[in-house]
């Protein structure tokens, strides 16, 4: 009597188990890609950026959907060149989440020069994919 016990509490604490990861694999899912939106990235998103007379470059995207209470941050990067790697990181700055844009000085570009910039959304329960654009800069 107490295996056939013992394998009804082995069944029992399977079943029990497997709904409890199944119910957090559908949590996961839902906070990691349903909720955390990809950002649209508005400008710069040409190929080609002339940038004479100008002091400053703005870098823009569109607020998106998704808990506003949970939001924490913009994450803003920008590299030089197609590779979005370490050592072609020039500028990285965490934004507000109330802010849509990012000003950069001029300054900082060199002509005939590509560069990427990306954007991520991160939210207390994780981050949204990245956004990426690249240009580049060919009058200054």
């Amino acid at each position: 009597m107490s295996n056939k016990i013992a394998i009804f509490m082995m069944v029992f604490l399977f079943l029990i188990g497997s709904a409890v990861l199944s119910n957090a694999s559908m949590l996961g899912r839902d906070i990691f890609s349903e909720s955390i939106p990809q950002p649209i990235l508005k400008e710069p998103v040409t190929d080609n950026l002339d940038l004479s007379g100008k002091t400053e470059l703005v870098f823009r995207w569109s607020p998106h959907e998704g808990n506003t209470y949970q939001r924490k941050y913009y994450d803003f990067r920008l590299y030089e060149g197609y590779q979005m790697i370490e050592a072609n990181l020039i500028l990285h700055n965490n934004v507000s989440p109330n802010q849509h844009q990012f000003v950069v000085g001029t300054d900082i570009f060199k002509l005939n020069q590509v560069y990427t910039w990306s954007l991520r959304q991160t939210y207390r329960s994780g981050k949204s994919q990245r956004s990426t654009s690249s240009f580049t800069v060919i009058s200054k």
